[in-house]
């Protein structure tokens, strides 16, 4: 399998090196029209758009600059049209050597006009893809005043935002979560996942630009763990001019927050450095005030170079430090302590007659559990042996337009390093990972066609190759129709595998088990578009994903010291499906958007729901600026989750308590209905006072552990910037 995937990226790669119609710049001679074609909203290049003189058969493509040559005379017309763009033709009115033809083109309503990150760390157009993407940007993030990722994820129909004890807290995306979700920042895995230690609520939306939601497998793009999806936190750029940000938030349970950054660009380097600090009196899973505490430091920089007028460099460095507190009974409290950092650089630029992207990413991790009856941890108390993690991932990836085409291939190399004393074979243990792929876009008039693979091949459980097939039509300039078919994949962890996790108050003990065979799904989803203006749009999509060799403990009987014993094996099978619809409508100023989604998962083994998975979640948000000062904006968010089923786990312990077998329904999660709000007003140009509250209406159902009492929050924003 593994020469044949070799196979496949070599001739991939001899494709890209075939001549093309798409000429370059630099020799232009009398008669060559040289132009560029641009989106109108963003200013970005377009690429792979077709350039057809009228009259003639002469026809060119963009590259990746969405730089063109072709040949004509004054008075001809150039007939321009791409895929999610209204066509346009563009009189030639100079031919003179060095003259720049810009055109502009109006992206349809029917796609989004945002970018989303791809295989090889490409961004590309939501237009450009035949996924269902999701893309919040920062208007979203402060309409919500969002300090943490999950607290904004939450609110969107078909993901859910779950516990995971003690203190953690993952979303779940069409029914899968956890590890079964691949959270990235800036395309790079965030610190914590090879020790199970994943936290959407520690990730910060500090410098954010952009969050990305991918549903559905996404094991061609990204590798491992994209079962169910993918979430992607994107930084913003440094800005042009020097701009200075802050904003001090403080509210009820606890609520205090503190960022600052800086941002300019001088010549030919731009840099971004941003901290930030929050804190709260409330953990996940926790709803009880006293000895809960959570408490996170941030710090991101940023530093982007132009090496030349075409080749660019960027260095990106990150940390964060977080501490919660937690009461384990009536005496002692648990105490947990993270601190990660990671950072990669980067080159890119062309080569060959594409474009090509190097990056080399490190990542450190260190947790450590301790106890006390006190407020502060004792040394040396319960399990305070740190474990630590180190990975290292180094990318060189290629892509090229080529006529109707467009390829990308490349190579990824990981070397990650697991650190447990006591708890791993030896204290420690590794695995490389070496990865090949390879995708087409093909535009076929009013149709994108892609096809590609990834092949993963790991030290620590084998290999596994993972294709991907997609369609979009764009019917008419309102409807757009889309298709995909996708296999994922999530590798079996350090944890699964190699370690033994002892808990002698619940009486039981699991072991790894190095026979296990990474999970896979096949999934299918059919949907689309119907925009009839910019101020309408109608989203409807149909999905069902099958997942079989899911990890999960079987009873292995009871060890010598009588504890039972349980270990990972692969004996589950699950089936989601669903749909998921979303409305978004301007009148009169007012801004609504409205989504519904309705899910359906089981384990196929035993027949039963999925825990805490709710069938129905809906959410509605409006949005208004009033004329009040230097402006006045309000945004409502009314959020709906049905009542769920709790699957193996004693009604009265939720969260924490003794292990239990217990088969069935025990327990279930009541509906919540949340309804929060903010009200901005801009005091001046620079400063801006906002008013809110979460969970207005004060719902604690039963058994839902993510959710707190109301909560009201007072907050100042200052902005200064130099272009001002």
């Amino acid at each position: 399998m593994l020469f044949r995937c070799a196979q496949y990226a070599l001739l991939t790669c001899l494709l890209l090196l075939v001549p093309t119609g798409v000429p370059v710049l630099a020799q232009a001679g009398t008669g060559a029209v040289q132009g560029v074609v641009l989106s109108r909203g963003d200013g970005a290049a377009v690429t792979s758009a077709e350039v057809r003189r009228v009259g003639s058969t002469m026809r060119v493509r963009t590259d990746d600059q969405g730089r063109f040559v072709i040949t004509a005379r004054v008075g001809d017309t150039l007939h321009v049209r791409v895929l999610g763009f209204r066509e346009r033709r563009v009189p030639v009115v100079n031919t003179d050597a060095g003259s720049i033809l810009r055109v502009m083109l109006e992206p349809l309503a029917t796609v989004l006009p945002v970018f989303t990150t791809t295989m090889g760390q490409r961004v590309i157009r939501a237009s450009d893809s035949p996924r269902s993407v999701t893309v919040l940007d920062r208007k979203e993030i402060d309409a919500v005043a969002a300090v943490s990722a999950n607290q904004l994820l939450r609110q969107l129909p078909g993901l859910q935002e779950l516990p995971a004890p003690p203190s953690k807290t993952s979303i779940s995306i069409r029914g899968f979560d956890d590890s079964r979700v691949l959270v990235l920042v800036d395309g790079e895995p965030v610190a914590g996942s090879l020790i199970e230690s994943r936290d959407i609520g520690r990730l910060s939306t500090i410098a954010t630009e952009r969050i990305e939601v991918t549903k559905g497998p996404s094991s061609v793009e990204f590798g491992s763990d994209a079962l169910g999806g993918v979430i992607n936190i994107v930084q913003a750029a440094p800005t042009k001019a020097l701009t200075v940000d802050g904003l001090l938030r403080q509210g009820g349970l606890g609520r205090e927050e503190a960022t600052l950054g800086m941002s300019q660009t001088v010549g030919r380097v731009g840099y971004r450095l941003n901290g930030g600090w929050r804190q709260s009196d409330r953990v996940t899973g926790y709803n009880a005030a006293g000895s809960t505490f959570n408490r996170i430091f941030d710090l991101r920089s940023d530093v982007r170079v132009a090496l030349s007028e075409r080749w660019t460099a960027r260095l990106d460095v990150q940390g964060s430090q977080e501490r919660q507190r937690f009461p384990l009974d009536a005496n002692f409290n648990g105490f947990i302590d993270n601190r990660g950092a990671q950072g990669f650089a980067e080159v890119q630029g062309p080569a060959m007659g594409g474009r090509l992207r190097a990056r080399a990413f490190q990542q450190r991790f260190v947790y450590q559990y301790r106890q006390s009856r006190e407020l502060l941890p004792i040394r040396g108390s319960a399990d305070s042996l740190e474990q630590q993690e180190r990975q290292g991932r180094y990318l060189l990836a290629y892509s090229k337009a080529a006529g109707q085409h467009v390829f990308d291939a490349g190579v990824q190399h990981s070397r990650r390093t697991l650190i447990a004393p006591t708890k791993v074979d030896g204290d420690s243990a590794k695995e490389n990972i070496t990865e090949v792929f390879a995708r087409d876009s093909w535009t076929v008039g009013p149709v994108l066609l892609t096809a590609g693979a990834r092949h993963t091949s790991s030290t620590l459980w084998g290999s596994s190759t993972n294709p991907s097939v997609g369609l979009a039509w764009q019917t008419t300039s309102a409807l757009r129709l889309r298709g995909n078919v996708a296999r994922g994949f999530r590798a079996p962890g350090f944890k699964e595998i190699r370690y033994t996790f002892f808990n002698p108050a619940g009486g039981y003990e699991i072991i790894g088990n190095a026979e296990l065979r990474p999970e896979s799904s096949v999934s299918g989803s059919v949907g689309g578009t119907w925009a009839p203006s910019t101020s309408a749009s109608l989203d409807v999509e149909l999905y069902r994903n099958d997942v079989k060799d899911l990890v999960d403990w079987s009873f292995r009987g009871n060890n010598a010291a009588g504890f039972q014993q349980y270990a990972n094996v692969n004996v589950a099978e699950a089936r989601t499906q669903g749909l998921e619809t979303n409305a978004r409508i301007l009148v009169l100023g007012t801004e609504l958007t409205a989504g519904y989604d309705f899910l359906r998962a089981r384990n196929l083994l035993t027949g039963l729901p999925l825990t805490r998975r709710a069938s129905h979640t809906a959410r509605l948000r409006v949005s208004r600026s009033f004329n009040l000062l230097r402006g006045l904006l309000g945004d409502l968010s009314v959020r709906y989750t049905g009542g769920a089923p709790l699957i193996g786990i004693p009604s009265g312990a939720p969260i924490t308590g003794p292990f239990s077998t217990e088969q069935g329904v025990v327990g279930q999660q009541g509906a919540l209905l949340s309804m929060d709000a903010q009200w901005r007003l801009q005091l001046t140009s620079r400063a801006e006072l906002s008013l809110g509250g979460n969970n207005l209406l004060g719902q604690r159902p039963a058994l839902w552990t993510p959710a707190f009492d109301r909560q009201l929050f007072v907050g100042l924003h200052v902005r200064w910037s130099g272009s001002e």
